[in-house]
């Protein structure tokens, strides 16, 4: 009797995978299990009425990317029709909806459904997952062998713990869930905080406000303007995007190029962060050319402690207009007509605006409930994640942007991928492993990960005298939850992953995968059964920092100064200025070339 297909080594499995999230990640997770995987269910969840995460929920006024478009988008997959340098949050939801489009992923994805509880069998080696169809009322019970989190890092609103909001009679937004139906026009508005969304909120609504109060806790870095508004590419430059791909690669590859190349300015007391911090003090004096703004709107913290903030510069101009008033202070309560600030004054307005962030405890929405234990309670008292990507003795779930990730050392999407990539070789040796019950992160690894991002984090930025989303906003809070490195750091930290860091269950003999001695590739009728007779050795090299440098193609590029920024030096010794003109009270502010390079490079502190 001839063999039978099912019993040859690595054989697949049925794999029954649940995604929680239509964002960046959960998409990407769709397009890679469609792409390479077969023998599987995938089933994405999202409580949006529409795909795209944090850009479908994040439609304030003047919402825009703080990275460069053709940067924003997945590594394989450009756009070149991006209407401007800086796309706003419209054209980047676009981008996603058409990816989905493109790649048939639609099949996969249910939305307005919300997840309300996700339980561990152990027994059946399954997680329940309880969801709600928002649109029916009816409540869904489903399951599956793997369960993956991506529910992103910017998605639950933060609305100010404040006395006295639900007091207030007047209009209340947020920036996180913001209701375009709301005319501002003509309104006096109050708008709390001075991050990164307020920062492009104030030029964009001060226009058509009445007046507009902005209060300000504590200041922030800031850099030149991203708006939506500036920047726009030609109808020329787009037409060249379209007609010469090769065009937009080289734009995309420098971009990323020099993103990558400032990681050392991250690192307390090195020389770019010193050059950095010299020049955007120097540039934002010769903006103010005032004082007293000067001593309140300069940090004394390190550079990339709080996020760094792009149309910075257009920003502090609209400080000086007429009908905004700065109130250098926090909000101590709300009333029925206003607020009072810290420093007991009063203040009115038809609307308030809460541009005070999202919550990033990593607190999950929902439970996550395993033999006996709740992760939200577990990680409201102390977040013990893995890379990333897992969670401590929690079985067969992972993340996607979880505790860990580098959200604020370089770009973000590339680290995306990589957990993608993470996730499916997880994914492709549980199906592949037909022994396999379960997997998990050991507690001791975790312990012993965690113990070394304190330790690295003290020589980082992110520890340094500021509030910011990693400490959870408290200054000597919770060890920093980005991670310990620059973006290329993690890519090459989890791209070959230590299977010894995971317990593995089997609930049969391990080696079934096996089979009865027959390959795949005496399976497949086209294959080549002497495939690995050649000519020469082109195989990978046999080590890791070998495999590594092939990978970043080494020997390709001219040689740089290492850890240096060439033009940040040049412009740090000359003090002066020379490309993007910035109108202030009637006169034109000029900023070197370089501020270029740290927006492209400070996207995301």
């Amino acid at each position: 009797m001839d063999p039978l297909r099912e019993n040859a080594i690595h054989n697949e499995r049925f794999v029954k995978v649940i995604c929680i999230g239509a964002g960046a990640s959960g998409i990407l997770l769709a397009y890679k299990l469609k792409r390479s995987f077969n023998n599987y269910s995938l089933t994405i969840y999202d409580k949006n009425p529409d795909i795209s995460g944090t850009w479908l929920e994040n439609r304030y006024p003047g919402c825009a990317c703080d990275v460069p478009s053709h940067n924003y988008t997945y590594s394989f997959e450009p756009k070149p029709d991006f209407s401007s340098v800086y796309a706003g949050s419209k054209e980047i939801r676009g981008y996603f909806q058409e990816f989905v489009a493109k790649y048939g992923l639609q099949q996969f994805m249910k939305t307005s459904h919300l997840v309300t509880k996700t339980q561990w069998d152990e027994e059946k080696g399954e997680w329940g997952v309880e969801v709600k169809d928002l649109s029916t009322g009816k409540v869904v019970h489903d399951w599956c062998h793997i369960l993956i989190h991506a529910t992103g890092y910017l998605n639950k609103p933060a609305w100010p713990k404040i006395p006295g909001l639900e007091n207030y009679k007047g209009i209340k937004l947020h920036s996180a869930d913001y209701d375009e139906s709301v005319s501002l026009e003509g309104k006096n508005v109050l708008l709390v905080g001075a991050g990164s969304s307020a920062v492009q909120i104030l030029p964009a609504i001060q226009p058509i406000v009445k007046q507009a109060k902005i209060f300000i806790r504590s200041p922030v870095w800031v850099l030149p303007d991203i708006s939506s508004e500036s920047g726009k590419y030609s109808a020329e430059q787009i037409d060249r995007f379209i007609s010469v791909p090769q065009s937009v690669q080289v734009l995309r590859q420098n971009n990323e190029r020099t993103m990558n190349s400032i990681f050392t300015m991250y690192m307390k007391d090195t020389i770019l962060q010193e050059q950095c911090k010299n020049l955007l003090i120097t540039t934002t004096k010769k903006l103010l050319s005032d004082e007293d703004m000067e001593r309140k709107l300069i940090p004394d913290f390190a550079v990339g402690c709080k996020r760094v903030i792009p149309s910075g510069y257009r920003y502090l101009s609209t400080l000086k207009k007429d009908n905004v008033n700065v109130v250098y202070s926090g909000v101590a309560s709300f009333t029925e007509a206003g607020c009072l600030s810290d420093d007991g004054q009063s203040h009115t307005g038809d609307v308030i605006i809460c541009a005070t962030g999202f919550n990033t405890s990593y607190v999950p929405n929902y439970p996550v409930l395993a033999h006996g234990r709740n992760l939200q309670n577990e990680w409201r008292e102390s977040i013990m994640g893995y890379m990333g990507v897992g969670i401590c003795e929690f079985p067969n779930t992972m993340t996607f942007l979880g505790p860990y990730t580098p959200v604020s050392n370089g770009p973000t999407l590339i680290a995306i991928e990589a957990q993608a990539h993470y996730i499916c070789s997880f994914i492709d040796r549980y199906q592949t492993e037909p022994s396999i019950h379960s997997f998990w992160p050991k507690r001791n690894v975790c312990e012993d990960f965690k113990e070394h991002v304190a330790s690295a984090m003290e020589k980082l930025v992110w520890t340094d005298r500021c509030r910011n989303s990693h400490n959870n906003h408290s200054i000597g809070g919770r060890v920093p939850t980005t991670w310990p490195g620059s973006t290329l750091h993690y890519l090459e930290a989890v791209r070959e992953p230590r299977i010894e860091d995971w317990e593995i269950k089997y609930n049969r003999n391990r080696f079934l995968w096996l089979g009865d001695g027959v390959s795949q590739t005496e399976w497949d009728p086209t294959s080549d059964l002497g495939y690995y007779i050649r000519q020469v050795d082109d195989s990978q090299p046999d080590n890791r920092r070998g495999r590594t440098l092939a990978i970043a193609k080494t020997g390709t590029q001219p040689k740089r100064p290492l850890h240096r920024q060439p033009k940040l030096a040049m412009a740090e010794g000359k003090q002066k200025v020379a490309t993007n003109e910035i109108p202030v009270n009637g006169s034109a502010l000029k900023t070197d070339k370089v501020n270029g390079a740290l927006v492209n490079g400070l996207h995301n502190s």
